[in-house]
């Protein structure tokens, strides 16, 4: 019935695991839950191999990095039941029914996407309160708002797909580094005309990460976007949208100009204990604009 998909990277996941484990067997479903190591370091990958001796898991360690898409479509390939759920890593169950809702719904639908949360509580650390904050405000959405844009809305970290409907579509395997990869699979339903169904199902967010580290991966996915964009593989962003807006009333130097302004004040911001998001996107058209025209 259900295959569980979980790429490893640098995470140990025993927990994760044996919760999954243990709500598919009060079930009573037929499931399996295969595990591909992506290359971790070896304290994790040492960790983690005591998982390949739990009945219906599967554990496997790749010799290489196959990266975001490609090792998600190996996962795929190597299921054998009709319904997939794939699941990040660094997630963590935030309900004991987990399983049971998807069961009650995922005969109903092609596609469906449980959502994301975080913790409410702030971290310590002011160095993770920007990703934290982007997270509460801007991807932890309730399915009814998610359903008003149900394909921007799609994230990879929680959903269940049918097998041979995501085996026709994938994710995009020229895409090596974060960013993406989601909406180019979102780009391929909505062209099909496949519906996404979104439910309150999620997965709590547990790899928050320093403000560093996530604008380096911001980065990173904007120079996927851009790539995407110029092969017509994605659909319109919101940040796409207001590049274009610039352009087309040729107001990218004032820009520029308002930009170095205030430079300083975001940098600061982003980098503070209430960070301004409004200056994170500020920082992201910069980013673009930067990346677009050199």
């Amino acid at each position: 019935m259900l295959s569980i998909l979980i790429p490893i990277y640098n995470q140990k996941i025993t927990k994760l695991v044996t919760e999954l484990h243990s709500q598919c067997t009060k079930t009573k479903i037929d499931f399996e839950i295969i595990l591909f190591d992506d290359y971790s370091k070896e304290n994790y990958r040492e960790d983690n191999r005591k998982l390949a001796g739990i009945f219906n898991v599967s554990y496997l360690e790749m010799s290489e990095n196959y990266g975001r898409s490609k090792i998600r479509n190996l996962l795929a390939k190597n299921a054998r039941y009709d319904k997939l759920l794939f699941l990040d890593c660094d997630s963590k169950l935030n309900s004991k029914k987990f399983i049971k809702r998807y069961v009650e719904e995922m005969s109903k639908h092609q596609v469906v996407y449980g959502g994301r949360i975080y913790p409410k509580k702030a971290p310590k650390s002011k160095n993770k309160k920007l990703h934290w904050k982007y997270g509460i405000k801007r991807e932890a959405l309730e399915a009814r708002k998610r359903n008003n844009k149900p394909y921007l809305s799609f994230q990879s970290n929680n959903f269940i797909i049918n097998t041979k409907l995501f085996l026709q579509h994938k994710f995009d395997d020229s895409l090596s580094q974060y960013g993406y990869e989601d909406l180019v699979l979102a780009t391929r339903l909505q062209n099909e005309k496949i519906p996404i169904h979104h439910m309150d199902n999620p997965i709590k967010h547990a790899g928050i990460e320093k403000t560093k580290i996530f604008l380096d991966k911001q980065k990173k996915a904007i120079d996927n976007l851009i790539s995407l964009r110029a092969e017509n593989k994605i659909m319109y962003t919101k940040l796409y949208r207001a590049y274009d807006k610039l352009k087309r009333r040729k107001s990218i130097p004032l820009f520029l100009k308002t930009y170095a302004f205030l430079e300083k004040r975001i940098q600061s911001s982003l980098s503070s204990e209430n960070p301004n998001l409004l200056y994170l996107d500020l920082w992201k058209l910069k980013y673009l604009i930067a990346k677009s025209n050199s």
